[in-house]
């Protein structure tokens, strides 16, 4: 039965192909112009109508595609030049400060060596950080760690090829210093904060705020002379026989990047 139905099928299939071309013979001879008497055209028609859409379809899509390729190798170029210009940025930046770093070389005796902070101690971020140098370079423990803007601390370890400074904020430093206007000597000690303080300034020496505070020399270990920081903040309270004086570092030392060793 189903191989009968397919044959039906099949002959009726060529029985209408035969009629539309029939149709299609009689109006090309007689000139005779019936409804309906153009099927192969209309089929033809849609066809090409149809086909029409599908080319302008890829058309539009190539061009979209294109457009995309080329959006994203703009992103991408866009991506290297700020890569370069970030680079030439830090590189300028660090150009900078070793400058400086060379102009405090040739006018201090005690230089040493300069050196890259690579690490803080994540136990002590801010008051304590290690150097790309050690004992292979020349470093020893307590030598005295600087920036051109000010002191930075001291060594505390020495490994052979990096070493750790303890910063003049860490609350074990203490370091001799001079009120630089009035010469009065007192202890500038860290207060584990970005600011230090300054003891044993009598009450009745006269303090004023952002008076520079510079090493006096007389503990040993940091030399004289060297710029720590200004006078922040000053109280004079209840009966104590000394001032209540911070000082805030000449150096910010969250910012440190390299730093010069001197020796004692």
């Amino acid at each position: 039965m189903r191989q009968r139905n397919r044959f039906f099928i099949f002959i009726s299939v060529i029985a209408l192909t035969f009629a539309l071309l029939t149709y299609q013979g009689i109006e090309r001879e007689e000139g005779i112009s019936l409804p309906f008497t153009h099927p192969v055209y209309l089929l033809s028609g849609i066809y090409s109508h149809i086909t029409g859409k599908v080319e302008d379809f890829f058309e539009r899509y190539v061009f979209i595609i294109g457009k995309v390729d080329e959006n994203r190798r703009l992103i991408e170029r866009i991506r290297v030049i700020e890569q370069e210009r970030n680079r030439y940025i830090e590189a300028e930046a660090e150009n900078r400060r070793l400058r400086r770093l060379l102009a405090l070389k040739t006018k201090n005796p005690h230089f040493v060596t300069a050196a890259e902070v690579i690490a803080r101690d994540p136990g002590n971020w801010f008051h304590l950080l290690w150097i790309d140098k050690g004992l292979n370079d020349g470093i020893k423990k307590d030598m005295i760690a600087v920036s051109p803007d000010g002191l930075v601390g001291r060594v505390r370890d020495v490994l052979d090829e990096r070493a750790s400074i303890m910063l003049i904020t860490d609350v074990n430093s203490a370091v001799a210093v001079r009120i630089q206007q009035s010469r009065v000597d007192g202890i500038l000690e860290g207060r584990g904060d970005r600011m230090t303080f300054l003891k044993y300034i009598p009450r009745d020496v006269e303090v004023e705020q952002g008076q520079r505070v510079i090493t006096s020399g007389l503990d040993g270990i940091y030399p004289e002379g060297i710029l720590v920081g200004y006078i922040n903040s000053i109280r004079k309270e209840g009966e104590s026989f000394f001032q209540e004086i911070t000082v805030r570092p000449a150096q910010d030392l969250n910012r440190v990047e390299e730093i010069a060793i001197l020796r004692r």
